[in-house]
């Protein structure tokens, strides 16, 4: 764990993704990428001969955002636990999500932790959230933090128990000293892919071996389920989770139009981090 990346918007919820990325950053001794995207940059388009660009307004925007990232980062410095942290700052014009995908291209990030409000309804039919979208675009691991994190003791990791989810195992193995509780594996029982709790234990048994996972102990939900991610919330809060682990098949277009991704739909309605895992 190199670098971290933390977008911001400066609300409340950006603030609490860099507390916990800064907690990260302490114990690894990574370096702390604090990235603002400048969207008003984006909003005025040539049309014709018309232009609606006013740099007066361009310029007051950048003295505001540069004021809030000196705050930011005097917050930081004033805490003792952070004071070893290393943090850049990057203001880069351009949508949010497209700037964050090629900052992650072009500066090799290993993490991103961003803040997530959620979103639900229509709203999240039509326009999704921000750490969904990223969630989507990018390689590397994402953790979505509803809440400032005290710890991560209790870690819930949905699992098919295919063979094809061996990526977001080692990828998850190859994080554990930072998130180093106690890992439970969630099998929603699917009758047709198992056919009894041995075979379950068998491929478990398969799966930690070959990605080196430790401290990982399996569960089958006994929930009828209608709705996968309503149990493996339910599970999470029972079992007081502190994250949730999930790998995600990135799909874009019309697949995830069709198909959806239950991984972002955990981000958006849960109120535990989870960290998500690409295994495309």
């Amino acid at each position: 764990m190199k670098k971290i990346l933390v977008p911001t918007d400066f609300s409340g919820f950006a603030h609490n993704a860099l507390e916990v990325a800064a907690d990260i950053a302490f114990k690894t001794n990574a370096e702390i990428m604090l990235l603002h995207a400048n969207e008003k940059m984006v909003t005025a388009t040539p049309l014709a001969e018309y232009y609606l660009y006013d740099k007066a307004i361009e310029d007051e925007y950048l003295d505001m955002v540069t004021e809030s990232l000196k705050k930011t980062l005097a917050e930081i410095a004033e805490s003792g636990k952070f004071a070893r942290v290393k943090v850049k700052t990057a203001v880069i014009g351009g949508p949010m999500v497209s700037v964050i995908e090629d900052f992650v291209k072009d500066h090799a990030i290993d993490l991103v932790v961003m803040g997530t409000r959620g979103v639900s309804g229509m709203e999240e039919i039509i326009v999704g959230s921000n750490t969904e979208k990223v969630i989507r675009r990018v390689k590397c691991p994402v953790l979505a933090v509803p809440s400032p994190a005290v710890s991560f003791g209790k870690i819930v990791f949905p699992t098919t128990l295919k063979e094809s989810q061996l990526p977001a195992f080692k990828a998850f193995a190859a994080l554990q000293k930072i998130f180093s509780g106690e890992v439970s594996l969630l099998y929603i029982n699917d009758p047709g892919h198992f056919k009894n709790t041995a075979a379950m234990e068998a491929q478990k048994d398969f799966l930690v071996k070959e990605s080196g996972l430790k401290n990982a102990t399996l569960f089958v939900s006994d929930t009828e389920v209608f709705n996968e991610e309503d149990a493996i919330l339910d599970f999470a809060h029972q079992n007081h989770a502190d994250l949730i682990v999930m790998g995600t098949h990135q799909r874009r277009g019309l697949a995830h139009f069709f198909m959806g991704s239950m991984t972002e739909d955990t981000v958006n309605h849960s109120d535990i981090p989870v960290l998500s895992l690409s295994i495309k």
